[in-house]
Formats: C-alpha cells, structure tokens, sequence
C-alpha cells in the first residue's frame, strides 16, 4: 500500500475565487499546475493517442474513448491508466476545492483527457449542454454548493483564439423548467454573458455541471490539451463506465482509495466555510 495521501486544503479558495464561482458559476484558478506537470501530463496524452493510432491499442483496462476522430480524441477513466493521470485527480488542491464546492468528502466520478484541434466550417456553433439538474444543491451559511463539480485544467496556453471552455455565465442557478434553447439564444444576443477561459497553461477551470457550458472554438491551428476530474459526493455511485479499476484502488493509499471507489457512501461529515475564512495554504 503506498503512502497516506497528503491532506485537501480547506478553504482550498480564497474568498475572492469562492465568491466568482457563486456569482458566475465557474472560476478560473492559474497556474494550478507547475510546468513539469503540465509536461508530463501532455507526453502521456499524446502517447496514448500514438499508440491507439498506430496499433489500436488502448492503455489500460477498464477505460474507453468518446471520441478517436483526428478533431477529438478523448480518453476516459483515467487513474489506473498512468502515474500522471493519477497524480491530477488525486491532487490535493484540486480535490480540496471539489470537496469545498460539494460540502463534504468527495468521490472521483469522472476523468477524461482529451486532445482537440481546428474543426473544418464550424461556423461558431458551441455545442452548449448542462450534465445535471441545478436543483441537486444546498446551502450553507448562505453559500451555495452543488453535487457535482468539475475541474478542468488546460495543458496548453489558452489565448483568445485557441478555444477555451466556453460558459453562459450564472445559470448554475436557473432551473431546468426554463428551457435551454431559450437560455442560449439569449446569451448569443447579448454575447457579454458568454464567458471564454483564457489562461496560461497549468491553469484549471473549477465550475458547476449544472452551469451551461461547450468546447470552445478553436480558430487558431494550435492544438487544445486538457484533463478534466469530475468529483460527487460519496454515496453517489460510479456512472457511465466510470467504475474505478478495484485491482488498482487496493493498492494505493486508504484516503485515495476511498477517492476512487466512494465507499464512504453516507458517511459524509459536512464541511462548512464562511466568505470571509482564508484559503488555508498547503
């Protein structure tokens, strides 16, 4: 069994990044990642595709694609695959801002990595989508915190034509009864609600699932690296085919193991946190 997992930070934001992500949904943390990292993390990515490309091999067991078309090639359930990929999704800093969000211990209940570049003629059409109800969320001392948060971190410099993440600011709160095809066409005429993450590279994207969101559009020929962990509270279950590989998870550390599998299920001690407290630095 290896060593005990380094303890989360909490508060992992500070109340400037906390009070973004209440009012926008999402917030931008640079340079999360150091530069050895972000590295590593993009040799295993193009490995991957290399190897899939050349022999149709995949890296692990108990992982798949979404997509393999030269435009996007996705790999997902990430931890078991490579040391690199294990390392982000168990990083403390980004599990202690999911847990922070969440309200208590988190579970990983998604991963995928993805390499995109320039799709011929798409016209500035964003794929926009929410993947949960904005009503799976509470509120503790008058702070909102949802069910499901994401953390996603560009492995490659984000300028204004390199195809960020794309958000409709602000509707994590707007309930699912108004219709989405409405939400978006709103936002296209006034296009000052349509947020694009522009960020040096090793910077991550916290944001809620419920907050309307697409791949952006890439307009520069530059390719477009990201990993991304999605974290959910303990006594939600393994979806999608995201079921962690269990001959793994037996031979790392209990608290990551318990990352992995959610085997807390309802024990779930509340984590609470006023505006106000500083981010506790690691």
């Amino acid at each position: 069994m290896s060593a005990a997992a380094q303890p989360n930070p909490f508060p992992a934001l500070t109340p400037a990044q906390r009070l973004h992500i209440e009012i926008y949904g999402y917030v931008i943390v640079e340079n999360l990642l150091s530069a050895a990292e972000v590295n590593g993390l993009k040799d295993t990515l193009y490995e991957i595709e290399d190897r899939f490309r050349t022999s149709g091999q995949m890296p692990g067991p108990n992982c798949f694609n979404t997509s393999t078309t030269e435009q996007f090639f996705r790999i997902d359930n990430l931890p078991h695959l490579a040391p690199t990929f294990f390392d982000y999704v168990t990083h403390p800093r980004i599990v202690g801002m999911a847990q922070e969000i969440i309200g208590g211990p988190a579970r990983l209940q998604q991963s995928d990595a993805h390499i995109r570049r320039p799709v011929p003629d798409q016209d500035g059409r964003y794929g926009f989508h929410r993947g949960i109800n904005p009503a799976y969320d509470h509120t503790e001392n008058g702070l909102y915190h949802f069910s499901f948060v994401k953390a996603l971190t560009n492995l490659t410099d984000l300028g204004p034509d390199d195809g960020g993440t794309t958000v409709i600011a602000g509707t994590h709160k707007v309930p699912v009864d108004v219709p989405q095809e409405a939400i978006v066409a709103a936002a296209m005429d006034d296009p000052s609600m349509i947020h694009q993450v522009e960020a040096p590279a090793g910077s991550t994207l916290l944001f809620y699932e419920s907050l309307i969101h697409a791949a952006g559009i890439i307009k520069s020929q530059k390719d477009r690296l990201l990993i991304l962990g999605g974290y959910m509270p303990t006594m939600f279950q393994a979806w999608n085919g995201y079921d962690p590989d269990m001959d793994f998870a037996a031979t790392v550390s209990d608290e990551h193991r318990a990352l992995l599998t959610g085997e807390s299920k309802f024990n779930w001690p509340r984590q609470r946190r006023e505006l106000a407290e500083p981010m506790e630095v690691a």
